[in-house]
This record gives C-alpha cells, structure tokens and sequence, in this order.
C-alpha cells in the first residue's frame, strides 16, 4: 500500500476544541495560522477601492464623526454606529442609489437568532443588515437579528484591549460564514479609538488588514463599505443558486431555494454545516415528493490540493449501479459564478465549490431501536468497508457516527445494482439476501489505494507521502492515525472462531469468498497468522521516529474507528423506560475518557477504556449481557498489528470483529435476548465542570465537537431566555450563557438527532 496520497498540507483532522460561549473565549478561538498578522496587501487583494472614494473621504461631517470615537475613552456603540451609517449613506447616494440601503444596527446585547448549528458564542457589537430587515425588526421589539440575513459583523474595542479586536471579530465572521451560504465570504470591522482593522473570511481562510489611522486612512472604512454595496467581479461574492425560501417570515428559522441546473429545490432544510475555514459542508434535505424520493444536497468547498474527489469516488463505488451499504448518488459538479466555478483563495490554500446530489436519506444511529439491531448494523458497516476495500480499492478513512446512517431510504429512481455485492448478517443468519442494518457515508476523505498504478514519477513532492496524513474524526479516529505513528502495543491474540451452528452459516454465505480470510484460523501459536517482531518493537522502543517512518493509514484503522463507534454509542445506551443507573459514576469517568480525546496529545485519553475493559461496570445494567462482547471486542482492537510478522491480511481485524459481532448476535436472537432503546434520551451524564463552563447548544458530532459538557434534551431550546430587541437594549457586560443540568444531560444525543445522509462531514 504505497503512493495512495491525498496532497495536503494540512492535516484534515476536526478540530476538538469546543465553540465559544462568551466574549473572551471568542479572543482564544483557534483561527486559521497567521489569520491575524496584519496583510498590507489587503486593500488591494479584497476591497473595492472605488475611484470616488478620494472624494468621499474628505466629508467634514464624516471626519467629525471618525475624531468622536477616535476621543472615545470607553465603548460607545452609538458613535461607531453613527459613523458607519453616515458612510454608508455616502457610498449608497454616491455610487449605487438604486440599491437597498444597508443599515448597521447596534446588536451587542444579543446573540443572532437560527444559527443552524445554534452556536451561542457571543454577540458583534454592531451589524449591517438591508433597511427592509431593519423595518421587519422594528414592528415587534421582541424580534432580533438573524444570523441568515447579517451581512457584517462590527466588533467594538477600548484602546486597551484592541488587540483582542481581530481574534474575536474573526470568530464572528467564520460563524456568519456558516448561516450564510449564499455568501461565499464575510467582511468584518474590528475598531478601537486607536485604529481599525478590516477582515475578510471564507472557506479558504482568514485575512485581515493592516491597522488603519483614524485621521490619515478614514478612506479604509469607505472602501469597507463599498466592497458591501459593490463586491469586487475578480471573484465570487455571492453564491446565486442558493437564495432564501419565498413566503415565509424572514425572522424565522431559514429554508432554502437551490438551483441545480435542470431544475430548483425549494423549501430545503439544514441538517448539517461544518467547520469554519474548512471544506465548510453544508448539507440539506430537499422538499420532494414520493416519486422523486430523498434527495439530500450536500456543498462544501474542496482544496484544489486534494487528490481524491468525493464525487469520484462515489462513481467508481457505484460503477456497476447503487452498491447496497452506501449512500446513492446522483451526480457531483462544481457550483458556478458567471460561468466560472466559485473558488476561493488564501496564501497556499486554493478551494473550489462543489454540490453532490444524493438520493438516500437515514436517521442518525442513535435511532437504532435496540441493542441487537445496532450491532447488525455495526456488522454491516464492517461489511460494506471490507467490500469498497476489496472490491473498489477504497479506503474511507472517517468512519464516525456522523457518517453512519440506519433506516435509511432511497429514491426510486436509483440504478440497480449488477454487481457481486456485500453479503449483510441477516443475509448470514437467516440464509437469504437482506438489506445492510446500517449504511455508509460521507466519501470525502476516501482515498484510492490503487491510484498510482501504472504512473510515472516525474517530481518528487516533499508532501506526497503514502497515506501519512492523519484523517477523520476525533472521538472515532484510530489511536495510531491520531498521532501519526505506529504504536507499540503488544499482546496479540489470535483470530476469533465461531461455533459449528453458526461457522457452518457463515461459511455457506460466504463461499464464493476467494480470499480465504473467511476459513481462517490460527495454528502453532499464531495470533492472526503471525508473531510479534521483538527486533521491530525493540527498534520502535529506541527510536521513536521509526514509528513515524512506518506509518501509514491502513484498512484495520478503519475497523478500529467502528470500535470507537460502537463504545461511544453503548455507553450512552439507555434502555427505554428505564432510569434506574447504578453504574453511573464508572459511566462518566469513561464517557468523559472518550469525550475529552483530542487529535494531537500523544496521551490518548481513550486508552483505559481499550485496557482496563471493566464493561459490566460502565454500562447500564440493563445491558450488561453485552460485556462480554465488548472485552472481546477491546483485546481484539488492542494490538498494533504493524508489529505482528508476517504481517496479517489487510482486512483481519474486519474479519475478527464481525466474527465476534456475529456469534454474539446469533446467540442473543437464539435465546430471546434484546433491549429496547430509548431514541430521545441517552444515560444522564454529570458534566465536567469548567471555568467558564462549555458552551451549551445543539450541533453535530461530526464537524462540531462534543464533549462531556454539551449534553441536553433533543429539540431543547438550551441558554437563557434573552427577551426585548438587541439593537434596543445596552448593558456594560457579557454574561456566559447559562442552563440548568437536565438540559446538560444529553445534547450529545441532540447532535445526533436530525436526518442525515452524508457527512454528512
């Protein structure tokens, strides 16, 4: 497995750390490298620098109003508010009377409403925003400011914190970036009485501009507010295949137009946004009727550096029709601007629009209805991986829960499928074909293992390395993928083998199956078909960097992203009218062991949950009976199987768990074994307590993070109630957000709880 690269220089890992909830955490956010260094080539790369500015800008009213917050010896809404519009009535009489006034409102008192990943971060100080919405806010002070009609963000600085001014305007604009897909960036204002900065955020990054004088560069802030009025043509400002539903309040949650060439999707919902600053991937659920059936939109911004696309990936899985186990696809294209594909740019990084049309929709995992179903589905999912292995020479490289969907439907005008498909466990235990429990999706980190058969190397790329680039979620990723190196971890055991009952199924369902790995079983002490390599070990003990050297992203990485699927979801298992918990105290130390990892820590926090294997003790008591698989399950995954000579069969740990996952299985239906689950609620979890505590609201497991403290009720409406209009009311201080525990206890659930079908991530 050598030369199947993905040509990033990034490491296209989630980030771990938890969204904002207040204005000081928005000062820590992680922002894109060097997004606040000040770019002197700013003006020229990003604003429109109209010619009737040199004019403009030495208005006396307007210059009175720059020295009154220049003087300013604390913030003073009103005086940057004033000035604003003033400009802006400047630009608007000047150069484009015909077009909707834009009005910027003080909104520092409030956060904007229908975030669609309801993020509670903090409030802009100020807003712009079109005179008609401004008129539709004004007819109930109850209304406040959307985040799907802000078109800019103002954030207010004293003298002495302005250089917190950038970080945290930057963090608004990368989450305006999300509620807006209509617009392919976001220009933001940071201003102090000592100077001001403009920024411009997209998918490709953050920019920001050089600090400018109050007195000596008032023209920076026209140029600001022109670059609303009238974008620069050199790229796309706008996306315009996508616009807001017609007849519905403007105020209310959004739904959204898309126009896909041969015809427009109306009414569609947001399932899914993802990351700021990243591929940004927004998915939707199109309004449609039975005969059409599910059709989910899923854009999202590729890096041009990318070798492998989604959508061709998807074509080569799908090239003898829709393959049972995966999402169907309809086709993938890039979305264009006047002709041209909307792409955008910033220092190295290039990236590109696209929307794939799929034809399935599901519900998250959390819908299984019992315990006995998920691991089918778990079965499945290993079963369907196996197969794009073997059969498409593909590898996915981000199985988590969010890319996993169960009862899911496709349309009716999906092609047949012609080919040799997967072989399901109801298909093994009941001796007929059976559709997959579960299915898989979300190929946008797949990666072709057969891709460079047959080229010719005429450069050599100093980023091209085999399969070394750490991938996919963290909660789910492989220990070794999360640090980039092989582990050393010994104490192999061999293959698992079945009971005649069920052995003599699964051989007769998989007797066309010419890989042999089906038949296999260990003999003269092997474990997998092999021993430790005690010259390797001993090597990777003395040198750390040899186990860097020989890593790279294998199938049964893969197959251990499905064990992290399938702890997380056990653990959070509630058997349905149950509430009695004894074990809840062994619960949180683990669910806080899993919850708490993040990519990058060479101390895997998820370790004690793999080694002490104490699973009657974390799991409601209700369903202990499955702990035994679980252990067996934990030791099988344990090992570091790059250290095992010979090395065994890229697909072996697929084989041990779905060998294990299988005979578990039969016995349970055999004895009439099984526990309903309750699909609203999860186990209670007491959330770790954090100085200030993490945010509280509702957004998906993958993209978003979740950690032990964003827990609560699905469909809850999470923080304080805030009443009266935001551009009416000021106070001196920011307050975090608060919420009882019971709202705590279960937004991890709550991230999980909408229809997906792709990334869904």
């Amino acid at each position: 497995m050598s030369d199947h690269t993905v040509r990033l220089k990034s490491t296209p890992v989630k980030p771990t750390k938890p969204p904002p909830v207040n204005r000081k955490e928005m000062s820590a956010l992680h922002l894109p490298p060097d997004s606040l260094i000040p770019n002197t080539e700013f003006c020229r790369t990003w604003l429109n620098v109209h010619d009737a500015i040199k004019h403009l800008v030495v208005d006396e009213e307007l210059k009175t109003l720059a020295e009154a917050v220049q003087k300013s010896k604390e913030t003073c809404y009103k005086k940057v508010e004033i000035l604003l519009n003033y400009a802006s009535g400047l630009i608007h009489n000047e150069l484009c009377p015909s077009l909707e006034f834009i009005v910027f409102v003080d909104n520092h008192s409030f956060v904007p409403t229908n975030h669609p990943n309801e993020i509670k971060g903090g409030a802009p100080d100020s807003v712009g925003i079109l005179e008609s919405v401004l008129k539709k806010l004004q007819e109930d002070e109850r209304n406040r400011i959307p985040c799907h009609l802000t078109l800019t963000a103002v954030e207010e600085k004293t003298a002495v914190d302005a250089k917190v001014g950038p970080a945290q305007c930057g963090a608004y604009l990368g989450y305006a970036n999300q509620a807006r897909p209509d617009m392919v960036g976001m220009y933001g204002l940071s201003v102090s009485p000592r100077s001001f900065q403009i920024q411009y955020s997209c998918a490709a990054g953050l920019a920001t501009s050089e600090e400018f004088n109050w007195t000596a560069q008032l023209g920076g802030i026209l140029a600001y507010v022109c670059t609303l009025y009238l974008p620069r043509t050199d790229f796309a400002p706008r996306d315009t295949t996508i616009s807001l539903a017609t007849g519905r309040d403007i105020l209310g949650p959004p739904l959204w137009d898309i126009d896909v060439g041969d015809k427009v999707y109306r009414n569609c919902k947001v399932q899914f946004v993802g990351q700021p600053w990243t591929r940004m991937t927004w998915v939707v659920k199109a309004e449609t009727d039975n005969e059409e059936g599910p059709i989910m939109i899923k854009d999202s911004y590729r890096d041009v550096r990318t070798r492998f696309k989604e959508g061709d990936m998807y074509e080569i899985l799908h090239k003898e029709g829709s393959a049972p186990g995966f999402a169907a696809v309809d086709r993938e294209y890039e979305v264009k601007y006047t002709d041209t594909p909307i792409t955008v740019s910033m220092k190295e990084c290039t990236r590109i629009k696209t929307r794939l049309i799929m034809k399935t929709s599901g519900l998250a995992l959390n819908h299984c209805k019992n315990i006995v179903d998920f691991f089918k589905g778990m079965y499945d999912i290993l079963e369907a991986h196996r197969w794009m292995v073997t059969e498409r020479k593909l590898l996915h490289r981000d199985i988590s829960h969010g890319n996993i969907v169960v009862e899911a439907k496709d349309s009716p005008q999906i092609p047949k499928f012609t080919g040799k498909p997967p072989i399901f466990i109801n298909e093994v235990l009941r001796g007929e074909p059976a559709p997959p429990m579960a299915r898989l999706l979300d190929m946008d980190n797949c990666a072709r293992l057969d891709t460079m058969a047959g080229e010719t190397k005429t450069v050599v790329d100093a980023t091209d390395q085999p399969l070394r680039y750490r991938t996919g979620t963290p909660k789910f990723i492989a220990r070794s993928v999360a640090i980039g190196e092989i582990l050393v971890e010994c104490g192999v055991l061999p293959m698992p083998t079945l009971q005649s009952d069920i052995a003599e199924k699964y051989k007769r369902a998989y007797h066309e199956d010419i890989s042999k790995l089906r038949s296999f079983s260990d003999a003269n002490g092997s474990s997998h078909g092999g021993y430790p390599d005690a010259a390797r070990i001993a090597l990777i003990q003395t040198d750390p960097d040899f186990g860097a050297d020989m890593f790279e992203h294998q199938p049964f990485h893969d197959a251990e992203s499905v064990y992290w699927c399938i702890a997380a979801f056990v653990l959070l298992a509630k058997p349905l009218n149950s509430d009695v918990d004894e074990n809840n105290d062994a619960f949180n130390e683990m669910w806080t062991c899993l919850a708490e990892h993040e990519v990058g820590n060479d101390n895997d926090k998820r370790l004690p949950l793999i080694h002490r294997c104490k699973w009657k003790h974390w799991l409601h008591r209700d369903l202990s009976f499955i702990a035994d698989l679980m252990v067996a399950l934990s030791f099988q995954v344990r090992p570091e199987w790059t250290l095992v000579t010979p090395g065994p069969d890229p697909l072996h740990l697929h084989e041990a768990m779905q060998r294990l996952i299988l005979q578990y299985v039969h016995d349970w239906e055999k004895n009439r074994i099984n526990v309903e689950l309750d699909t609203v609620y999860s186990r209670a979890f007491t959330p770790v307590e954090r100085k200030p505590m993490a945010q509280v609201c509702k957004h998906p497991l993958k993209g978003q993070v979740i950690t032990s403290s964003t827990l609560g009720k699905r469909g809850s409406k999470t923080g304080r109630a805030q009443s009266g209009s935001k551009r009416l009311r000021k106070t001196g201080d920011d307050e975090p957000l608060g919420a009882d525990l019971a709202e705590l206890q279960q937004a991890w659930v709550d991230s999980q709880s909408v229809p997906v079908a792709a990334e869904l991530l």
